[in-house]
Formats: C-alpha cells, structure tokens, sequence
C-alpha cells in the first residue's frame, strides 16, 4: 500500500493520535505557562480567576494524563470531551495559554467529538479550521510593518544588496506582500480538487522552510512552533494529498457545534483587521501586527529578581541610557518557552501586577500598537 494511500484507514483517528502526540510535546516544551509558579505574571479574563497555584498544576497533570489517553483511545468520545473541558478551564485561567496551537487543537478535538456519528463531516470541519488558518494568516501578512520586517530580514542576512537591477529592488521591498499572497492563494486553493494537492505541496514546503530557520540547525528559536509546523505537515499530507482526499462541504458547517466552529473561525477573524477580535484567535501569526511591550526600568529596587529577563545590552531607541529595558515577548520565550499574549489589555494587567508585585520599582511600560498600517511607539497608560 502506498504510504499516501489511506483508503480503509481512519483518517480522524491517524490525525488525532499525531495532534495529541505533538500537544503533549508541546505541552512540555512549554511546561511553566501551564503553572502559576512563575516570575511571568498570570492573566486570566476575569479578577474571580485568580486561583491558588494548585489549581494549574492538578489541571496541568490532568491535561497531560487526557492527551495521553487519548492518543491511546482516539475515538472515545469521554476523553474528547474531557480534554476539550480542562484544556479550556486551563486556558481561562491565563489568557497567555490562549496560543494559536492550543485554540487549534480544542477545537479539533471538539469537532471530532462533537460529529463522532459522521466521519465524513468531522474531516470537513477540521479541513475548515486549516484552510481559515491558512487564509487569516496569508491576509494579515499583507501590510506594510511585515514587508518592512522581511525587508529587514533579508539586509541582516546579506540576501538584500543595493546595485541591482529595478525589479529586484522592487521585489525586496515588496517580499512580504507577495509571501501573504502566497499563503493566501495556497489557502484557496486547498478548497478546488484541481489545485488542492499542489496547494499542500506547497504549503509542506513553506512549514519545512520554517522548520529549516527556526528549528535546531537553523537559529534554533521558537520552539514552541516546531511541533505545532510538523503537526500541519502531517495534517496537509494526511488531509489534501493522501487518497481519498478531504474537501470541505457547507453542509457540514450547518451541524450543531460546527456553526461555533464557523463563526470563530470564518467570520470573527475579520474583526481584528477593525480591532475587535484578538490576533492570535484571528490566525494573525508573524504579521507583525500584534503590539509588543517594553519595560523601561529607571530604579530597579525589588525587582532585580528579574534581572536574568533584562536586554543584555538595553535599546537605546526606546529606553534612556541610563535605564535597564525588559523585553517582553523575549521575556516570556525564556520564562515559559511561548510568546505572550500579545494583547493590550494583556499588558496593563502585566503593568498592574509588577507595580503592585515591586512597589519601590521604577519603570516606564511601552507598547507599539498597529495603528494605520504602522506601528506607534508610546506610553502604556
């Protein structure tokens, strides 16, 4: 039998065993967001949910214990729904565990139990979930901030030198553009019969190039993603180009839970490009979108605990020379090996937290929110 030949195997079953295989990985890689014992503050939505430490760490472990059950068990119903519930009263209890992965993989495993009678829709609704993935994140590459980034990108690496031909310069300055074009086409293409085998061929190769720069031979940086692109990998071949193949049927979007599935993953997204959905549940991945937030530190006081997270050699761009700089996002990779949430509202919880946990610190906090196609430096207030 062909390795791409999957006629008479589950397809949900393979796909699930992987997705909770590379999830456990995940989880592990990244195992202090999980815990509140941290120097990083915890966040969740609400005031009421801040619980007792205890409470993450039996979550944690009953989190660990359901993905491994149900790599064991894929198609039982129990466990789907047991992981769904602690994965979501886990994330409810920090709002930085809300990362593009985890809110996948929930919802997967709630397509998969909540359409357990009908395999042929559970298969076209995760197909939806990967095809929006895909387009949210083609379409939100497309702004000037990434373009600029690539642009920088490609200087920093000796791939961008002046004294070439006008289409060349053109291209480097207009490289970001064209790979969300790229991602965004490809995206479309999955949902035609013609074009969906290349389309995943494609896109294999673009995870594969990720995997290439981010992964242990390249910059090693990001681990968290690693998993995440292999899973994607697995998905497309398992999905788009394996027969038989996968194609997306509206009917299926009309079945009970699949409606929610639709609306967070078809309709919400567009939202963020107005401010009112959140990047990460809108698929908003390297965009360059999403705020950032820098600790300018001018008296340290208590919180030279934290000295392991300073810039080792500052930024004199945003903070005065005199003052000692906390990245966040670089923060967060060394603490808890994952981004933070990169929400406003996320900040000045994190703001609030730091001044009340190091009342003698003195400190400056600035974001750089996405503002009319840039991104503007100021004060978090």
């Amino acid at each position: 039998m062909s390795i791409l030949n999957l006629q008479g195997i589950s397809k949900t079953k393979l796909v699930t065993r992987c997705i909770c295989l590379f999830w456990l990985i995940a989880k592990i890689i990244s195992w202090k967001l999980w815990l509140a014992e941290r120097f990083f503050p915890v966040v969740p939505p609400f005031n009421f949910l801040f619980v007792p430490s205890s409470f993450h760490l039996v979550l944690f472990i009953l989190s660990l214990a359901a993905l491994f059950a149900l790599m064991i068990f894929p198609s039982n119903r129990r466990i789907q729904v047991s992981v769904v519930i602690i994965e979501v009263l886990s994330c409810l209890l920090d709002q930085n565990r809300w990362q593009p992965w985890e809110y996948e993989y929930i919802f997967i495993i709630l397509a998969l139990a909540t359409n357990y009678k009908n395999e042929k829709i559970t298969l076209s609704i995760i197909a939806f979930i990967i095809v929006s993935i895909y387009f949210f994140s083609g379409i939100s590459k497309l702004n000037p901030v990434f373009s600029i980034s690539i642009r920088n990108d490609l200087v920093r690496y000796g791939i961008a030198n002046a004294g070439r031909s006008p289409f060349y310069e053109w291209l480097q300055y207009h490289a970001g553009y064209l790979l969300g074009a790229i991602e965004l086409s490809l995206s479309i293409g999955l949902l035609f019969g013609a074009f969906r085998k290349i389309s995943a061929v494609f896109l294999i190769m673009m995870h594969l190039l990720i995997l290439a720069i981010l992964g242990p031979f390249g910059i090693n940086y990001d681990k968290i993603i690693w998993p995440w692109n292999t899973v994607m990998i697995i998905i497309l071949c398992v999905f788009f180009i394996s027969k038989p193949g996968v194609a997306i049927s509206f009917q299926s979007m009309k079945k009970g839970w699949n409606k929610l599935i639709v609306i967070l993953f078809g309709i919400l997204p567009f939202l963020n490009f107005f401010g009112y959905w959140d990047f990460y549940l809108s698929s908003s991945l390297f965009s360059s979108r999403p705020p950032g937030m820098y600790i300018c530190i001018h008296n340290v006081g208590s919180a030279k605990v934290l000295q392991s997270f300073f810039a080792p050699f500052g930024n004199k761009i945003i903070c005065d020379s005199n003052s000692t700089l906390i990245n966040v996002r670089d923060w967060s990779f060394e603490e808890m090996q994952s981004p933070v949430y990169p929400e406003i509202r996320i900040y000045k919880s994190i703001k609030k937290q730091l001044l009340t946990r190091y009342p003698d610190m003195n400190a400056t906090f600035v974001v750089n929110p996405y503002i009319d196609g840039m991104k503007r430096r100021e004060e978090l207030k």
